[in-house]
């Protein structure tokens, strides 16, 4: 199976998620789309619950570090909105666990990889929803 991720990810909050996923997509056999966000305080629950819809197999939120957001408390409010985004999906039958958030330092390398690499399994272990 070929899983299909949809990556939000802070512009503060990993260095190069692009070049990563590209790597991992060519290595793991995935479909990875990536939308930049100025903070995950702007991700919504209807873009989350809209991108599982269109046929996302997972969602990734990649926010900094609790605690040390640019804007205060957006990566607190976009924990708040994974979670919510899960009970939705959860009611509809879909389970409660194809959106993840995760906080990130920006000067770890290897933290968006190994997130991407469990979201990826994750992916496969539950399958399409469709």
């Amino acid at each position: 199976m070929k899983p299909n991720i949809v990556i939000y990810c802070c512009n503060n909050s990993t260095a190069a998620p692009q070049e990563q996923a590209e790597k991992m997509e060519a290595e793991a056999q995935a479909q990875v789309k990536i939308a930049r966000l100025p903070c995950t305080g702007r991700t919504d629950v209807l873009y989350m619950v809209k991108a599982i819809e269109s046929g996302a197999d997972m969602v990734m939120v990649v926010g900094c570090p609790e605690g040390e957001c640019q804007f205060l408390e957006g990566n607190l409010r976009a924990k708040k909105r994974v979670r919510y985004a899960n009970r939705l999906l959860n009611e509809i039958g879909l389970g409660s666990e194809r959106i993840r958030m995760y906080n990130l330092d920006p000067n770890d390398e290897k933290g968006f990889s190994a997130a991407l690499s469990e979201t990826m399994a994750r992916a496969r272990e539950i399958g399409p929803w469709m």
